[in-house]
């Protein structure tokens, strides 16, 4: 006869799981429409078999396409949980770009054979670690203030990758957007974005030229 004790055990953390996603959701949903709200984008929700309710938030600023969304990476015990915001360039051309923080990752990637460009500020080359496939474009295009608000948003905690790739400037960062710190710090990231977004521009404008 199973124990008492063992069936309540099962009970209180089937219980606690339920309570724990549905409180999860809750977060979630709340601050993506206070995000959506303050930023007048549109909270979209999409429903998909076997990946269950997608949400995301995205609309126009500036001009430009924005979206944040979040997806998942490996399986199993590597599978980890991104997420991510993006800034859609009017036009980029073939340009693309990967800022890092320098560490023992881009170290490894070093040995790999991976180029860095270097934009001759010290500080700057000493923390972030650029590859781009248009070195002497983006180089350029990589001015003091896009400089400044890329060191501001290190120190201000953001460890995630800045790229462009597939058509789209975006930052992703492990998380997700039920805890609200992501969500401030993700807002807060698209100025940064929207400057890189531009530099984009610039560079496609100036290959074509």
């Amino acid at each position: 006869m199973v124990p008492l004790f063992f069936i309540l055990t099962v009970i209180g953390v089937v219980v606690f799981i339920i309570w724990a996603a549905r409180t999860h959701r809750r977060r979630l949903v709340a601050n993506l429409t206070a995000l959506a709200d303050r930023l007048q984008l549109e909270l979209v929700t999409t429903k998909k078999p076997l990946v269950g309710t997608e949400r995301r938030v995205e609309g126009t600023r500036h001009g430009k396409a924005v979206k944040f969304w979040t997806f998942s990476t490996g399986t199993g015990k590597t599978r980890r949980h991104w997420a991510a915001v993006a800034v859609q360039p009017l036009q980029a051309g073939g340009l693309t770009f990967q800022l890092e923080t320098q560490g023992f990752g881009t170290r490894i990637a070093e040995l790999f054979g991976a180029k860095e460009i270097q934009v001759d500020d010290a500080r700057f080359d000493a923390a972030w670690f650029v590859r781009t496939n248009e070195p002497e474009l983006f180089g350029a295009a990589l001015v003091p203030a896009i400089r400044e608000k890329l060191m501001a948003a290190r120190e201000s905690g953001a460890k995630g990758d800045f790229k462009l790739e597939g058509g789209w400037v975006s930052y992703a960062e492990q998380g997700n957007f039920a805890t609200e710190a992501t969500v401030r710090r993700l807002e807060g990231l698209l100025p940064v974005l929207f400057d890189l977004a531009d530099a984009a521009e610039v560079c496609a404008a100036a290959g074509q030229g």
